[in-house]
């Protein structure tokens, strides 16, 4: 963390100094904003820059300390002491500057201006004045108003820069420029959320986190995967703001931090007006608008922090219980409101009946606060208060903790459902969760036989789960179909069954049916649960992919992948980052694709629900293969351990990584071999999307009649448009017709699907030039190499390399071919290379036979700008 930091995010402001600089107009100019902004970054930036442009550029810095001695601050501009009056001071000062100069002009740049001392002040004004010093001052927001800064005014017109904290996306470019690397996405927001642009706070953090080892790189992905910790610097920072505070005013502030956002009303029955807004003036509290309402929060996340811990444990529960009367006074009945009145309460230890506390607990947990739906229910001493316990703890992934809450809750409910519900959230959870088959299927089968025949709809959700991620996928389409018409009572178990017809729909075949069911919303995503929400948006984007819809596709992953950031869940950000990846991957940019692959595994780790995490593994590693990364795949390996089902989604996905490796290094036939039975195992086992994929690449690999003809039958029995497309790439391939490649080639473009646009090109040009057509042969090789460029230097193994055309350009034939290929006529050319027009139009003609090229358009299409 010893690099010098970047300049992110200031361009307009250092451009604006330095047009300021440059003109003169101004004398003086005035940067300000809150403490850490990145004030005396741009200054440096400015100050390197004046230097560059022939200033003598000084700096000077004031203090507290140096505000008690007179010129204490300006006398370090020269080497030697300086009289005793202001007189004198500026006689000694101003020769000395001369001196240094030598007809430069001078800038000096002061931090921390309000700090200055009155003599020094003074000296200041009379160099601006007397010498033509030009003036560049860092302050804090709050303190124009000092003595120092009302001296610069007197001297003219002062400009003032105020700097805004860094956006989000600068934040980040700043992040990943300090750490040398990608970092993931979570993370990224994680730390946002902490620092909220503050550069000085954003350095502490990533130096504590490096200390602690909170902040590491994994698969080359810088990752956080723990709360952010404060470094003692970081902290330091913080009390040194909000020491400056008043007791009413940190009172004020408390009451804030512990109930933001407050609402309006709220905050001006608890905190007096005046203290407020000395709050709001200072920046350290801010109003705005929400619930049709006006709401209150502590203007940075560290200082609402700070505020909250340094509240003793009674005055806490005093301001909880002010917080909790004054909403119930002056709110309307609203739900929103009951919910935090209970919640505060319940943090304040008071009496709240249990069915509030169960209500506002469920209430909480629908809402997306898994976290206060867990801190409800632990004050719920009964069955049902376990229950809730468990479910809140499920949707946060926290399953060891979630199961035994879950087993008491099903030992001593009374009604059965509920201990029906109850049991098939326990097996899913030890299926999905903790990877426990055998414990999940021996949770249902004790239910089945303990419970009564009425309620065995009950557990339907956790038998059609297992049955579908087991790769049972007959049972598992018989289960769906009727937990369709019996849909449990909890929320929580139906957001666990709602990704699991798109699941069979997408692997059975029938990606275009599952996208349309997204299409028309008769698909929820689910609120609570952000990990089956993410799954369930990840199917939506492999429905789209596996469909030839890829446009959609990838507008989708991306939107999915940032709200899956904004939940906060690493399962969900990995999965839908291996969807950007795979989205990234069928547009040709395998290294971006390679780069979000290596987030999504960055992210999964022992914890991570067990399908997700062998879908991320297994899938990173077919990509991976594909891009010729054999590390990635023998990491992926190594680290899958056959963690997955020999029949499920994750088995099919490596074998084909596996397949792919095989092709990568060469051994063709082996993979010829690995392909053919997978692809007769998973029509077997009526998994036809991966049969599919499969004889798509052995068809590739190793064309023959039989592979195209049993893609055919596949494709015919799937409603894929993009399935269908690879049966006639197949047979093209098979029959080696170059009219169909060509016509695939275009059509592949037209979807976005580059790298089989680049196969199909590769393979067209092969078969012209075995029918002699070298001059389309020579076409399509070099628009084999533009494709070639565009996909980050893709090629697969069994294209071989393109022969070279038998007459290739000479170098003026190549120079008037880029000068066409920009947009200049023939007499413009000539006249440029001072050459015939005629020479020219014979130069093109020898070299549009020689590209295969027809038109300048073509001509432009071999020779990109």
């Amino acid at each position: 963390m010893s690099t010098p930091w970047p300049l992110v995010g200031r361009r307009r402001e250092l451009d604006r100094l330095l047009d300021s600089l440059d003109s003169g107009v101004t004398r003086c100019t005035l940067v300000t904003g809150e403490a850490g902004i990145g004030k005396s970054r741009l200054a440096t930036e400015v100050l390197a820059e004046a230097g560059r442009r022939g200033f003598l550029a000084l700096r000077v810095t004031a203090t507290p300390g140096w505000q008690s001695v007179p010129f204490g601050v300006l006398a370090q501009l020269v080497a030697q002491p300086v009289g005793p009056s202001v007189v004198e001071a500026f006689r000694d000062v101003a020769a000395r500057l001369r001196a240094i100069a030598a007809d430069r002009p001078v800038l000096v740049v002061v931090d921390d201006v309000n700090w200055l001392d009155d003599a020094s002040s003074a000296l200041l004004e009379r160099l601006v004045a007397g010498e033509g010093v030009r003036v560049l001052a860092t302050a804090r927001s709050e303190a124009v108003a000092s003595p120092a800064v009302t001296a610069l005014r007197r001297l003219g017109p002062v400009e003032r820069v105020e700097l805004a904290a860094m956006s989000q996306e600068e934040t980040a470019e700043l992040i990943q420029a300090m750490l040398g690397g990608p970092t993931d996405g979570l993370t990224l927001a994680t730390v946002w959320q902490a620092v909220r642009g503050n550069p000085l706070f954003l350095r502490e953090m990533l130096r504590g986190g490096r200390q602690t080892d909170a902040l590491a790189r994994r698969r080359g992905v810088w990752t956080w995967r723990s709360t952010p910790l404060e470094h003692p610097h970081l902290s330091d920072l913080i009390a040194e703001t909000l020491g400056q505070l008043g007791p009413d005013e940190i009172e004020a502030l408390q009451y804030v931090a512990h109930g933001e956002p407050a609402p309006l009303p709220v905050v001006e029955r608890l905190v007096p007006a005046q203290v407020a807004e000395r709050l709001e003036e200072r920046g350290l509290i801010e109003l705005t608008t929400g619930e049709q309402r006006g709401l209150v929060r502590v203007a940075h996340p560290l200082y609402a922090e700070a505020a909250r811990a340094s509240t003793g444990a009674l005055r806490t529960r005093r301001i909880l219980r002010e917080l909790a009367d004054a909403l119930e006074d002056t709110s309307p009945a609203q739900y929103e409101d009951h919910l935090r009145v209970v919640s505060w309460r319940c943090e304040a230890d008071l009496a709240v009946d249990d069915a509030d506390l169960l209500a506002a607990s469920e209430s909480a947990l629908l809402r997306r606060g898994a976290r206060l739906a867990e801190r409800l229910a632990r004050r719920v001493a009964s069955p049902r208060g376990a229950r809730q316990l468990g479910r809140a703890l499920v949707a946060q992934g926290r399953g060891e903790e979630a199961d035994e809450h879950l087993r008491r809750a099903y030992d001593s409910l009374d009604d059965p459902r509920d201990r029906a519900e109850t049991a098939a959230l326990r097996a899913v959870n030890l299926f999905w969760g903790l990877r426990r088959p055998g414990a999940a299927s021996t949770v249902l089968a004790d239910a089945a036989s303990a419970l009564p025949a009425a309620v065995h709809d009950g557990l339907l959700t956790a038998v059609a789960a297992m049955a579908v991620f087991d790769g049972r996928i007959a049972e598992g389409r018989d289960a769906v179909t009727r937990l369709g018409q019996h849909p449990p009572r909890d929320p929580l178990l139906g957001m666990a069954g709602a990704p699991l017809l798109p699941y069979l729909l997408v692997f059975s075949g029938q990606p275009a049916r599952a996208a349309a069911m997204f299409d028309g919303d008769e698909v929820t995503f689910p609120q609570a649960w952000p990990t089956m929400r993410a799954a369930t948006q990840a199917l939506h984007v492999q429905a789209l992919v596996m469909s030839g819809n890829l446009t959609q596709a990838t507008e989708s992953a991306e939107a999915y992948y940032l709200d899956a950031v904004d939940r906060g869940s690493a399962d969900g950000v990995a999965l839908l980052a291996l969807m950007v990846g795979n989205c990234r991957y069928h547009r040709g940019r395998l290294g971006d694709a390679l780069r979000w692959l290596r987030e999504a595994r960055a992210l999964v780790d022992g914890h991570t629900l067990f399908p997700i995490r062998g879908y991320v593994l297994s899938v990173s590693a077919w990509f991976a293969a594909q891009a010729g990364a054999a590390r990635d795949v023998r990491e992926v390996r190594d680290e899958l351990g056959g963690s997955f089902p020999t029949h499920s989604g994750p088995a099919d996905f490596w074998g084909l990584a596996e397949a792919w490796t095989n092709v990568a290094e060469g051994r063709l036939a082996v993979a010829a071999g690995q392909l053919t039975a997978l692809a007769a195992q998973a029509r077997e086992n009526g998994v036809r999307t991966i049969a599919a994929q499969a004889l798509h690449l052995l068809s590739r690999v190793a064309p023959s009649t039989s592979a195209a003809s049993a893609l055919r039958q596949v494709a015919d029995a799937c409603d894929s448009p993009l399935f269908g497309l690879y049966a006639d790439l197949a047979a093209a391939l098979a029959g080696a017709d170059p009219d169909a490649l060509e016509e695939l080639a275009a059509t592949f473009g037209q979807r976005g699907y580059t790298t089989l646009e680049l196969e199909a090109t590769i393979a067209a040009g092969a078969a012209r030039r075995r029918r002699g057509d070298h001059r389309a042969a020579n076409a399509h090789a070099a628009r084999a190499e533009k494709l070639r460029g565009h996909c980050d230097a893709y090629w697969p193994a069994w294209c071989g390399r393109v022969e070279s055309a038998p007459s290739p350009l000479t170098g003026r034939e190549r120079e008037i071919c880029e000068l066409a290929a920009t947009g200049l006529d023939n007499t413009a050319i000539a006249h440029r290379l001072r050459l015939s027009v005629r020479t020219v139009e014979n130069h093109l003609q020898r070299s549009y036979h020689k590209l295969g090229v027809r038109s300048r358009l073509e001509l432009a299409g071999t020779f990109p700008a």
